[in-house]
């Protein structure tokens, strides 16, 4: 599609009515994969009005609207929206808005940005001006002040993140309060903590975050499971240290089985170790020169800033590091298997802007690695996509399972996830809250994604 047109048709997706999913879309005769307790139906009709899920039945019986938008899904299946739990978007961008729906993925959760600019671009897409998915906002990412200090100490000239205007350092429990309360004023949805200064100022930012009714999720940042249940933290990112492999087996079953009574969500974005680690460094060197598509299909769409973001990863990729990643991969297996043999809420996420992390496409490869490397079955991979973000996020009456009444955020598969969990990539359309999106469209999408500013020129400067 030539790019004068494919930006035609990204500027007429971003009209409000369309973004409002206003009209009626049909998607007739298709496979449904509800992810509610109902099996799989053939033969359904649904029937999207204003954006919303108004009818689902048999597509012999149910009658078609007049004037409606009909989409023919015979030997198609429809999955809800995919969630991504762990993006930074400040770091992809705002062009990378538009690659997350492309890969059928509806809802992300920025987990530290600049505030201020991730809160734009999420007011603009509910405003209709800006096609993207939903977003859930951390804010800046809380960091120890004595992590701030060491990051202050790098010359400026070599530094890529404006980490000051990404990162609150904290260096006491009074400051854990006082920065808590100023945040809770935002408009934000959870906190995200990185490192913390003492045990001190750990335990005060839980209390904080929760007196003001809101979640601490992030890292873990102490090694011991006591303090970590002692501050109560809501959820975590990236597994836990590899110091509890030394714990007796069935301390460390016990460990997850207290997790999963609390609903713990866990986040292990095993894709960051698989992504990052296991290529050569000759590969890496290659993604971040290429200007093409000769390295990675989807490396023309990666934001300038990105690209500076990952050259400096890639600077960082010594023989040792290497070495971490076989060291800590094994580790990070078991203790996925073990959590989700506790019955812990996993929930997928790739931790878009990590080097080899591509914003919307990587969350499929995490679900594979659910699948391959973890043991779950495919529809358990993808309810840890779906039902499952959607019940711990508080938003299970509007998505992550397709009934009655839902938003309609649906991704149309050309062929079964649930029988293999790869074929979740094969979309043939998405319908973002109630706007269809055609293969056409999501095309067109892509292309205009590659000819934004922020492809060509850093936009996130110091």
């Amino acid at each position: 599609m030539p790019l004068t047109r494919a930006l035609a048709v990204l500027l007429a997706a971003l009209t409000p009515a369309a973004a409002l999913g206003q009209g009626t879309v049909v998607i007739r005769n298709v496979t449904l994969i509800p992810m509610t307790s109902a099996v799989p139906a053939p033969g359904q009709t649904v029937i999207v009005r204003d954006g919303r899920i108004a009818q689902i039945g048999s597509a012999t019986q149910l009658a078609i609207p007049a004037g409606a938008t009909v989409l023919d899904a015979t030997g198609k299946y429809l999955i809800p929206g995919l969630f991504e739990m762990h993006a930074h978007t400040s770091k992809t961008r705002a062009s990378a808005l538009g690659l997350f729906p492309v890969y059928g993925v509806t809802t992300i959760r920025d987990q530290g940005s600049e505030h201020a600019e991730v809160l734009r671009w999420r007011r603009e897409i509910k405003s209709g001006a800006r096609v993207g998915p939903r977003m859930l906002i951390a804010g800046p990412y809380l960091e120890s002040l004595r992590n701030i200090e060491r990051m202050r100490r790098d010359p400026p000239e070599s530094r890529v993140e404006p980490f000051e205007r990404a990162r609150i350092p904290i260096g006491s429990p009074a400051d854990a309060r006082r920065v808590i309360d100023s945040l809770a004023a935002l408009e934000l949805d959870h906190f995200k903590v990185r490192t913390v200064q003492d045990r001190e100022t750990y335990l005060a930012l839980a209390q904080a975050a929760h007196a003001h009714g809101k979640r601490l999720v992030g890292h873990v940042v102490t090694p011991s499971p006591a303090l970590f249940l002692q501050a109560g933290q809501d959820g975590v990112e990236h597994g836990f240290p590899i110091s509890l492999d030394s714990l007796p087996r069935e301390e460390r079953m016990a460990f997850w089985r207290e997790l999963a009574w609390r609903d713990v969500g866990v986040v292990p974005t095993l894709v960051t170790i698989s992504q990052p680690g296991f290529h050569p460094l000759s590969y890496f060197q290659a993604l971040v020169t290429d200007t093409t598509a000769a390295a990675h299909p989807l490396r023309p769409y990666v934001s300038a800033f990105m690209v500076l973001d990952w050259r400096e990863q890639v600077e960082e990729f010594t023989p040792e590091r290497r070495a971490s990643f076989d060291r800590v991969w094994p580790i990070a297996l078991k203790q996925v298997r073990e959590m989700r043999e506790a019955g812990v809420r996993i929930m997928a996420g790739s931790d878009v802007a990590v080097l080899n992390i591509f914003p919307g496409y990587s969350l499929h490869e995490e679900l594979r690695l659910f699948v391959d490397s973890v043991g779950m079955s495919p529809l358990e991979a993808l309810t840890s996509a779906t039902r499952k973000p959607a019940e711990w996020l508080g938003l299970a009456d509007s998505v992550g399972t397709i009934a009655v009444g839902k938003v309609a955020d649906l991704v149309l598969l050309d062929a079964d996830p649930l029988a293999d969990i790869n074929n979740t990539r094969r979309i043939s359309a998405v319908v973002l809250r109630g706007k269809l999106l055609r293969r056409s469209d999501l095309d067109a999408l892509l292309a205009a994604v590659a000819a934004m500013p922020d492809r060509r020129a850093n936009d996130w400067v110091r």
